[in-house]
Formats: C-alpha cells, structure tokens, sequence
C-alpha cells in the first residue's frame, strides 16, 4: 500500500518483468502447497499457530497472485493505474487476515468460552439432572486449543450422603 499510492497518483510503467512473473508464479505454487498443508494440520490439531503460518503463506501467495494480474492487465489494457490498485487489495487482503489472526489469538489468550451449540449441549446434559434434584450454578467454560474445560457448582439435596453426591 505504501508504495501503490504514489504510483497510483503518479502512473508509471511495467518494465523488465518476464523474469520476475516466472519466479513469482513458482514461488506462489510452492507456498500454495506448504499453506494448505499448514492450514489442514493446523484445522486438525486445533493450533493457532499452525493455522497462523498457513495464512500468512497464503498472504504471499495472494500477494504474488495479485502482482501477476496487476501487471498482466496493464500490459494487456495500457492502463497503468490498474497494477496500483491491485496492490491496494491486495495490501487490503493482508490486513484483513492479520486483523482476524490477532483477534482470535487475543480470544484465545483472554479464556473465551466454549462455542453455543458446545454450551447448548452443556446444557441439556446438566437439565437431565435436575429431575434429581440437582443443581448447577456459577457455570464458566472456555477453550485452549483443542480442549474445552467446564467449571462449576454442583448443588445436591441435603439428604444425599457423600458417596451419593459423588456418584
């Protein structure tokens, strides 16, 4: 973005490209390949990490992909504003996955709670209980990865003995 503005505002020629267009399109293939590994493994063990180093790949290929059209349309229209404004959505796309990576990382750091269909199924196995006389309260779930934790009281009838309660 930082130097698509200038030369939107000051159109300029695509010179010396065949090269570069070769290797970018190699290196694009390359990291398309490694980003959908990385983004599978990263799906399949739940790691942010994975699934972070997956998207940013994928930002190169973008990035790649966006250079390759920028300058294939301008060599094929004359219009030298195109490659510019490419690279802004391009830059554009960027943001947008950095923005997304971050949040669900600080989500991830802040114990944010389990999803509301998981919550929801809490919820229906706790209710059968209750015809027992059981009670719940003061229920927090979250999520690291992976896993799901669920903390919360649990209340029996005064009756019960202590084994009761346990089993």
């Amino acid at each position: 973005a930082w130097t698509a503005v200038p030369r939107l505002l000051r159109p300029q020629p695509v010179a010396n490209v065949e090269i570069g267009l070769a290797v970018a399109l190699v290196a694009s293939l390359v990291n398309l390949v490694v980003a959908r590994v990385l983004l599978r493994a990263g799906r399949q063990h739940g790691s942010i990490t994975l699934e972070a180093d997956g998207k940013h790949l994928m930002t190169d290929v973008w990035t790649s992909v966006g250079v390759v059209v920028g300058i294939g349309l301008v060599k094929a229209t004359g219009w030298l504003t195109l490659d510019p404004l490419v690279a802004l959505a391009v830059a554009a796309n960027i943001v947008a996955s950095g923005y997304a990576l971050m949040r669900r990382s600080a989500l991830g750091l802040l114990d944010t709670a389990i999803a509301p269909e998981q919550r929801a199924a809490l919820a229906e196995l706790l209710a059968g209980h209750a015809s027992r006389g059981v009670e719940f309260h003061e229920g927090m779930t979250r999520q690291a990865g992976r896993r799901r934790f669920v903390a919360l009281h649990v209340l029996v009838p005064g009756e019960w003995t202590v084994q009761q309660g346990h089993e």
